[in-house]
């Protein structure tokens, strides 16, 4: 296996192709350019080395305007249907498709493909409305989603050691660098500040605009980036759609409630902004209200936004959210008698409860962020994030450093405080997801 296997995300291979016999269509989903197109190229090289004859497998890509009228899903069905009776091969067909959602009624297609043919189906998308509408009845039950982000830290500095292995950057340099320059792989991947500058507004323009301004037929730009704007510069503070309209009312924007909504539905859709929701701890029920988001990258936020001061506490919260969501969990915020845990995450049936902040230095914080964990009197086990290296760990909690975190360490909980908890209990990340780093 070669270099390229290292550094075009091994571990999502892994999980791909422990799907590769499932008798279920793969939909590989995630924001654009985080890497599912490279994913897909991986894949057939894979294919290729395991027996799979490169004329058994279908390539679309509706990025190239060769395949430009393949996006009518009766000219689709009837292209794979003319590249398999021109065959030599009777089965063992792969159709690889870049961007399905491209496609008219794709689902219904995919399914009829899936369904005439002997052929193995694996897609990729960048809106998560490939999962909503009647069309997609056509293949309930049939589809596997493999969901995909941006560089994790981890990930993140072995792209940047291996394009410079001669003189590779120090954990402190590559650590401010993914913080400000963000973790899409291009960016990642380019050791030169002015380029990487130019890829992120390229994203900018590719994300926003294509993804979202374009296929959500927004026409008042300006107001939509204002809207962006105001949630961009609030990551992690509980807002709604309603203070988000009262405060641009308050500005002299023309802008109702419902728009605002549609505006955040739209970059949630095109995997921009994560949502996520609260959770009432005692009364074991999500709130829809109130919601907090997140930004997919935190280059792309800065390239949004444009130079300004950054707010560390809360760019270190979306990060620490991005490696939930990236290991697999289920994430909420939770509320408890007035308190606040930033995060309860779920793996299946166990549950955690994770509180963050930058630095336990001030007793007055430390007593703060403790109390709101130690107020959860259930047996799960509860977890605490710093970037201080000294080990806070007491009275059942487990202090972690969100760097150490960040780069891949399991949520575990230490020996002296397994038996507070459960006996021989490891909340271990690894345990459930091919995803985790």
């Amino acid at each position: 296996m070669n270099n390229k296997y290292t550094i075009a995300r091994p571990l999502y291979l892994r999980k791909l192709t422990s799907l590769a016999s499932a008798d279920a269509v793969k939909v590989i989903t995630g924001v654009r350019r985080c890497g599912k197109s490279t994913l897909l190229a991986i894949y057939r090289e894979y294919l290729k080395e395991h027996g799979t004859d490169e004329a058994q497998i279908i390539e679309i890509n509706f990025e190239s305007m060769t395949f430009e009228s393949l996006r009518n899903p009766f000219r689709l069905h009837e292209y794979i249907r003319a590249y398999i009776e021109a065959s030599f091969f009777e089965d063992g067909f792969h159709l690889l498709i870049d961007e399905v959602q491209e496609v008219g009624e794709w689902a219904k297609a995919i399914n009829s493909i899936r369904t005439t043919f002997s052929i193995d189906v694996c897609v990729t998308g960048s809106n998560s409305r490939l999962f909503a509408g009647e069309d997609l009845t056509y293949l309930a039950g049939r589809y596997v989603e493999l969901r995909m982000y941006p560089l994790s830290l981890r990930e993140f500095e072995m792209f940047r050691n291996y394009r410079n292995a001669s003189a590779p950057d120090s954990s402190e340099e590559l650590f401010a660098d993914f913080i400000s320059q963000g973790s899409f792989p291009a960016v990642a991947a380019s050791s030169n500040p002015e380029i990487r500058q130019a890829l992120l507004a390229g994203l900018v323009d590719s994300v926003i605009v294509r993804d979202v301004l374009q296929r959500g037929h927004i026409e008042n730009d300006s107001l939509f980036r204002r809207v962006g704007q105001f949630v961009f510069e609030n990551i992690g503070s509980e807002i709604s759609a309603n203070r988000i309209a009262n405060t641009l009312r308050t500005a002299g924007y023309k802008i109702t409630t419902n728009t605002v909504d549609r505006y955040l539905d739209l970059m949630c859709d095109a995997f921009v902004l994560y949502r996520c929701f609260r959770y009432d701890i005692r009364g074991r029920e999500r709130l829809r209200t109130n919601c907090k988001y997140y930004v997919v990258d935190p280059g792309l936020r800065n390239a949004f936004l444009g130079e300004r001061p950054r707010d560390m506490g809360h760019i270190l919260e979306n990060l620490v959210y991005l490696e939930l969501l990236r290991r697999g969990f289920e994430v909420t915020v939770g509320r408890i008698d007035g308190r606040e845990i930033d995060f309860v995450i779920v793996d299946h049936t166990e549950r955690a409860y994770l509180q963050f902040c930058q630095t336990l230095g001030d007793s007055n914080v430390e007593e703060r962020e403790f109390s709101s964990l130690l107020a959860v009197r259930d047996a799960y086990p509860k977890f605490i994030l710093s970037m201080d290296a000294i080990d806070y760990s007491h009275d059942g909690v487990t202090h972690m450093n969100i760097a150490e975190f960040l780069r891949g360490a399991s949520l575990r909980m230490p020996s002296d405080a397994v038996s507070t908890h459960r006996e021989q209990y490891v909340f271990d990340v690894t345990k459930s997801t091919g995803l985790a780093l």
